[in-house]
């Protein structure tokens, strides 16, 4: 980390050689900005300039405004090799005696905007006072919090990167608007703001360079652009449980590592939207946000199509256009909602297409006695969870590889405190893992595990069977389980169609037999039955397929991606 000092100036030099004297204790080396001042102030920063002291100077021609002189002396700073600088009045109105905490704050934090928190004495003119908490009550709204608790204090320390980033990708107020935008559009980037109390004044006989009526409208029209730029995030800022900051680039493949995007605040806000408005407004609502990812997730929308153009060679009723992969999308989010609505019991029994002699859920499934349920990430098997375990003398327990889906899960159960689901986050089945679910499936109860995709911590525990005409690759692990569970083995999936969810329910075994010398034969066994089961509903119901990642990426030499 190397920090310098910034102080833009615009007719201020009566204490100029000051403020850069206590500056340069702290040994930093400090660039003077001259925003086109007058005669007397250029002459100031001019007797100033000593580079190899540690001082350098430089002028714009014209007064372009506080923003242009911050960015240009950052421009300088960058070229200079400096990562950190240090944003300092030139009139002396803060307290320099904080610069070295401030200091301390940066190298701690050096991902952070350190900016000060302003404590007034009674210098302070009351009609600033209060355009500065207008301004607090508009940041917060842009925000959509109350992180920034002060927007508008010029002494801070900025990331020099992020902050020219921002400046070249969105630009900010050129002149008394620029605090307050350019903060405000680092924290949507997700830059951390840490605020440090420090003492401000205005000294007596300062010359103020605010314009009454051309700053404050300069201020009304920024506050405008940024409550826009909220709006435009807030699908994004839903979506990411109450975070602006954009996803990671990363690119990798394996679909653990490819975030479910959905959390806690979105997951709520739905829910509450759900119980009032119902059905229709909540796919209203969610409808840009699906429409943003589909736009922005290249990853998710190129796997579609792969996906919808294998399935549809193997006899689905959809084609891989545009339009149908981003009805997949819509799909997904359709199924999300759907998760939603069960948790939050309004979703009942009757909207399960059960079989004519099946009056409720157990007559179709086996209640009183354990079972290992291979499920699958198509249509929505959710609802049979939740609604299941509504029942309180039975219990679900949920086997979850991915840390983000177990999140979501807990999330939903919060929906549904009564419920009697566990979920089980695991990285790999062990003896331990073993051992627990044994203890629960005597005891009567469900286990439930995906049984198509192959976890992060298991890349080399799969077998390749065919499925949609090429081989991909399934786990062991699920079978693996369920033989030492030596229980019943199903096959289950439930998916909306129209107003109710169909079922599809079958016995894979009465018990898996694994023997020693060729298991890795008898899995492959087990697992084409289960891929060929699955294979004819998803080629029934291919837009309720929801793996969002190359199925059949065959592993690379070096490169397990």
């Amino acid at each position: 980390m190397k920090i310098c000092a910034l102080i833009p100036t615009h007719n201020h030099h009566q204490v100029l050689a000051d403020v850069v004297e206590r500056v340069r204790t702290h040994d930093l080396h400090v660039f003077i900005i001259d925003d086109g001042s007058d005669i007397a102030t250029e002459q100031k920063v001019q007797s100033l300039h000593d580079p190899e002291n540690g001082v350098t100077c430089h002028r714009l021609a014209i007064n372009s405004g506080k923003g242009v002189a911050v960015m240009q002396g950052m421009a300088h700073a960058s070229a200079a090799g400096f990562t950190h600088a240090v944003q300092i009045d030139a009139d002396g109105q803060h307290d320099l005696e904080q610069l070295s905490e401030m200091l301390t704050q940066a190298r701690r934090h050096p991902n952070a905007l350190i900016t000060g928190l302003p404590i007034y004495d009674d210098t302070i003119p009351l009609g600033r006072k209060i355009g500065r908490w207008v301004t607090h009550v508009w940041v917060w709204i842009e925000t959509l919090s109350t992180t920034i608790r002060d927007s508008m204090c010029g002494f801070r320390v900025y990331p020099v990167e992020q902050s020219l980033a921002v400046w070249h990708d969105e630009g900010a107020g050129n002149k008394m608007d620029f605090d307050t935008e350019l903060m405000v559009r680092m924290y949507w980037r997700g830059v951390p703001i840490i605020h440090m109390p420090t003492k401000v004044t205005y000294p007596e006989g300062n010359t103020s360079n605010f314009r009454m009526f051309e700053d404050n409208l300069l201020i009304s029209a920024m506050h405008t652009r940024l409550v826009f730029g909220m709006l435009g995030r807030l699908p994004g800022f839903i979506w990411r449980g109450g975070k602006f900051a954009k996803p990671s680039t990363d690119a990798s493949n394996h679909w653990s590592e490819i975030d479910e995007r959905g959390m806690y605040f979105g997951v709520r806000f739905l829910g509450w939207v759900y119980r009032i408005a119902g059905r229709q407004v909540c796919l209203a609502i969610m409808l840009p946000v699906i429409t943003y990812f589909y736009l922005t997730g290249g990853i998710a929308r190129r796997a579609s199509r792969a996906f919808l153009t294998r399935a549809h060679q193997n006899g689905a009723p959809v084609t891989p256009t545009r339009w149908n992969s981003f009805r997949h999308f819509l799909r997904f989010g359709e199924s999300a909602l759907d998760k939603i609505a069960a948790w939050c019991g309004e979703l009942k029994i009757d909207d399960l297409e059960l079989p004519d002699d099946a009056d409720n859920l157990f007559a179709y499934m086996p209640r009183d006695q354990a079972a290992v349920l291979l499920v699958s990430h198509f249509g929505n098997m959710e609802l049979v969870r939740a609604i299941a375990s509504r029942d309180r003398d039975f219990r679900v327990n949920v086997l979850l590889h991915q840390k983000n889906a177990a999140r979501f899960g807990r999330v939903l159960q919060k929906l549904a405190p009564e419920s009697q689901v566990d979920l089980i986050e695991v990285t790999d089945i062990g003896p331990d893992t073993a051992i627990m679910l044994r203890e629960r499936v005597e005891r009567g109860e469900w286990i439930v595990i995906a049984a198509d995709r192959v976890a992060i911590g298991a890349r080399d525990k799969f077998v390749s069977v065919p499925f949609l005409g090429e081989d991909a690759n399934f786990p062991q692990g699920p079978f693996v389980l369920a033989y030492l569970l030596q229980c019943p083995v199903y096959m289950a999936a439930a998916w909306r169609t129209g107003k109710r969810f169909k079922i599809e329910w079958q016995k894979l075994a009465d018990s898996l037999t694994l023997p020693r010398k060729n298991r890795t034969d008898a899995i492959a066994g087990y697992a084409s039955q289960y891929a060929q089961w699955l294979e004819k509903i998803v080629v029934t119901e291919p837009l309720q397929w929801f793996n969002f990642h190359d199925f059949w990426a065959k592993k690379k030499d070096g490169d397990d991606r």
